[in-house]
């Protein structure tokens, strides 16, 4: 019988601040939790890397009974993990998925699918330390380790997958929450009936002391329609919201019931919104944002309060 250990790696600063809910996880079901520290950087790819020769490191020094799970210290555990897939002797890897099938094959994510695997969760054991290392040592091939640049873990590992012919259990990490197939992984902290484990990934481009993959992506203005759906519980309300902010909406009956004023914001969940400017913000986050109906307007080339309010912000007349 195979034995869940599960570890999470990250710098000092991203344990204490988010890994709290995933100590609480792994206490509540009676798992077993390793945390580890890695040195800070001056990039995210340099961060990673140290995740990633830890991760060889962790396989390589496992008991042939050991079942492994890689999680970030962000993820939830929301239900306990199936006991099938702790005592499957194969790795359990997590394809990104928007759509369907194809989404395998052809990606339309552009800079967020590095490759089509979720780096994590990912299962393993001690078995599959060869390709592990292989995986790694193609990794470091491709990096540039003098000037401290290195590839995305993600980058090989499908392809390490193939070349070694590994028989892997295939899951799915699900992006798209209209998908129509079980949401057992999601790609952000939404929880459904199936939803064993959930990834957020808002805390690197809302928190400024956390470092991001994307500059670009983490310097814009505007907030991903996908970041907030994925990070707003209720999935119709969002939506509804959504139309709000299009059209600027500013009197709180006409919102979800549950809206609730604070100062100029009308805040829903864990979030709050100013539909007078266009902007947001997440409770747990001091970065605002403008939401992505913004963006949608000055495309389209519509003036409105909200428009006119983000210019003046850039001081653009």
């Amino acid at each position: 019988m195979q034995n869940l250990k599960i570890y999470i790696y990250g710098t000092k600063y991203f344990i204490d601040q988010y890994a709290t809910g995933l100590k609480s996880d792994c206490e509540r079901l009676g798992y077993d939790l390793t945390v580890g520290i890695v040195p800070d950087a001056d990039t995210f790819s340099h961060i990673n890397h140290y995740i990633h020769r830890e991760m060889v490191r962790v396989v390589r020094q496992s008991k042939h009974n050991d079942r492994i799970l890689f999680l970030d210290p962000e993820c939830r555990i929301v239900r306990p993990i199936p006991e099938d897939w702790i005592q499957d002797e194969r790795p359990i890897l997590s394809y990104k998925i928007a759509s369907g099938q194809t989404d395998i094959n052809r990606y339309e994510y552009g800079h967020t699918l590095h490759g089509p695997i979720q780096m994590q969760p990912i299962f393993l054991t001690q078995r599959d330390s060869d390709w592990i290392q292989w995986w790694y040592d193609v990794s470091m091939a491709g990096s540039d380790e003098e000037r401290n640049v290195f590839v995305p873990h993600e980058l090989f590992l499908e392809l390490a997958v193939k070349y070694n012919k590994v028989d892997a259990h295939i899951e799915y990490c699900v992006y798209n929450r209209d998908w129509q197939q079980p949401h057992r992984i999601v790609k952000g902290s939404f929880v459904t009936e199936d939803t064993i484990i959930t990834h957020p990934d808002i805390h690197a481009l809302m928190d400024p002391n956390v470092k991001h993959s994307v500059k670009d992506l983490k310097e814009s203005p505007f907030l991903r329609t996908r970041k907030l759906h994925n990070h707003f519980n209720n999935y119709e309300s969002i939506k509804k919201i959504d139309e709000l902010m299009f059209k600027e909406v500013t009197d709180i009956t006409k919102w979800p019931e549950n809206t609730t004023a604070e100062d100029n914001w009308l805040c829903v969940e864990n979030w709050m919104f100013d539909p007078k400017s266009g902007r947001l913000k997440h409770k747990d986050f001091p970065v605002i944002k403008y939401h992505p109906s913004v963006e949608n307007k000055i495309d389209r080339n519509i003036n409105t309060p909200a428009v006119k309010s983000f210019f003046n912000s850039y001081g653009v007349d």
